[in-house]
């Protein structure tokens, strides 16, 4: 059982995205938070393009270390074709060169590569579930919980990669993608009434967050009905996941 909701904050557009597959025997979720400054004034559709990337990407993945970890690294890459084919397919209009400001030029001159235009975060995991494992990926930040009954463990955490240089954004060239596969979340798969929780940045902003999460938990098919009330100043998207 699976569901997702995402849902603006108090600026102009939604910079989240979110999405998720059910193929093959397994379950491919990503979320992605677009940047949202001046500088990045189309994160809306580069998180688009990231989740849809992650997905297209892993699609075709087995359960096989090897596999996984050659697809991780295709993964900018794809994002990167999508976006340099929105690009051509969609000319930068007169107001959003307005809202690049100072940065316009640079832009124009080639001085800061087009891709930036698009930085998001990217958040994904897959559950194959006949061998009952997790891999998760991770550029920059947003939530990865494990909800159990009485207990919630925050997975793949920034500081798990033992770097304190990892990328922030899918748009830096090259991203640095660290192999997780040797962390205990990936032979330990999900028990049965375990929830996995993906969600954007937007979480974290809540002083009750623990609470909002066992509440996600008790009944996931109230997820829209429950989010849809919170006072979010940022933009929100979550998953949430049960065998």
């Amino acid at each position: 059982m699976i569901s997702q909701y995402t849902k603006q904050g108090y600026h102009g557009i939604n910079q989240d995205a979110c999405g998720f597959l059910e193929y093959d025997g397994k379950v491919i979720m990503a979320i992605a938070d677009g940047h949202g400054h001046y500088l990045h004034f189309r994160s809306d559709i580069g998180s688009y393009l990231a989740v849809e990337s992650f997905i297209d990407c892993f699609k075709e993945t087995t359960s096989q270390k090897e596999d996984l970890i050659q697809r991780e690294k295709r993964v900018q890459k794809i994002w990167v074709k999508k976006v340099n084919q929105y690009h051509k397919e969609h000319f930068v209009s007169s107001f959003e060169w307005a809202r690049a400001r100072k940065y316009a030029q640079a832009y124009i001159d080639e001085k800061i590569p087009l891709e930036i235009a698009y930085g998001s975060t990217l958040l994904g995991a897959i559950h194959f579930k006949e061998e009952n494992k997790l891999f998760l990926f991770r550029i920059g930040d947003g939530e990865m919980i494990r909800i159990s009954l009485f207990h919630q463990e925050e997975l793949l955490k920034k500081n798990d990669y033992g770097d304190e240089n990892i990328t922030e954004s899918i748009c830096e060239v090259p991203v640095k993608i660290k192999d997780n596969l040797n962390l205990p979340s990936f032979e330990k798969g999900l028990k049965s009434r375990d929830v996995l929780l993906l969600s954007s940045d937007g979480l974290s902003k809540f002083k009750n967050k623990k609470e909002i999460i066992f509440k996600l938990r008790k009944d996931i098919n109230k997820l829209e009905s429950y989010l849809s009330t919170l006072d979010n100043t940022d933009d929100l998207s979550v998953i949430v996941y049960r065998l």
